[in-house]
């Protein structure tokens, strides 16, 4: 809490009143979307669904991190204001897709996980011991036309993850559920036709971390699986 009052206090002194309420909306956004209350709203539904495995949907598996080496297809901008620069372009979300049996190629490419920014930012920041204000993430966001981040906000953030990552290295990793929020922020994961682990749309952060810290295994969320996997007979591609 202490901690808390005093980035009010700089960030009043700073940037004045208007940049404290705004600091205050998002960090009120950000406790809520990782409540348990907000995730028991988006989880009701899983309850009713038709699913095509006979999984709990939301079961976690612990995974070795270095397991999980590529990502979902291929990667594409980012045109969210969630500040990242890539995502996966496979359209079907992960939290939406719990359960699902797809085919296709998207368990075919070979982009790794280190391809997206922030793999390479915490590389720099933790590892290097570069500060936020000098990594390249952070310069690339101010060179950028289309970023609507601006360097206070974006800072704001970073800092966050000097605690995450101090706490994950000393107290070790923990479900959101011991952390009081829902399974459906963990790490989301999809399992290819040959049963590799390939991240896809949540969790970049924490699973950067897991990597750095070496750390021998993360809780993930299987969602959805290589048709070819559960039915390797079958001549269809999709």
């Amino acid at each position: 809490m202490s901690y808390l009052l005093e980035r009010v206090k700089e960030t009043w002194r700073r940037d004045g009143v208007r940049a404290v309420a705004e600091e205050t909306i998002s960090y009120l956004r950000w406790r809520l979307e990782g409540s348990a209350a907000y995730g028991a709203v988006r989880t009701r539904d899983l309850e009713f669904r038709n699913r095509h495995v006979d999984a709990d949907p939301l079961a976690l598996t612990w995974v070795d991190p270095a397991e999980i080496e590529y990502v979902v297809g291929e990667l594409v901008p980012d045109e969210t204001d969630d500040s990242h620069f890539e995502r996966p372009n496979v359209p079907a979300q992960g939290r939406d897709g719990i359960g699902a049996v797809r085919g296709g190629e998207w368990d075919r490419p070979t982009v790794p996980f280190t391809a997206l920014s922030e793999s390479r930012l915490f590389e720099e920041h933790f590892l290097e011991g570069v500060p936020w204000t000098e990594t390249a993430f952070v310069d690339r966001h101010r060179r950028s036309p289309d970023s609507d981040w601006s360097e206070r906000k974006l800072l704001h953030k970073l800092e966050r993850f000097d605690d995450l990552y101090e706490t994950i290295a000393t107290e070790g990793y923990r479900t959101q559920r011991e952390l009081g929020g829902h399974p459906l922020n963990e790490i989301i994961v999809y399992l290819g036709r040959n049963g590799e682990l390939r991240w896809h749309e949540n969790g970049r952060h924490r699973l950067a971390i897991a990597k750095l810290l070496d750390l021998e295994a993360v809780p993930v969320l299987i969602t959805v699986r290589h048709r070819k996997l559960l039915f390797p007979g079958e001549q269809r591609s999709r």
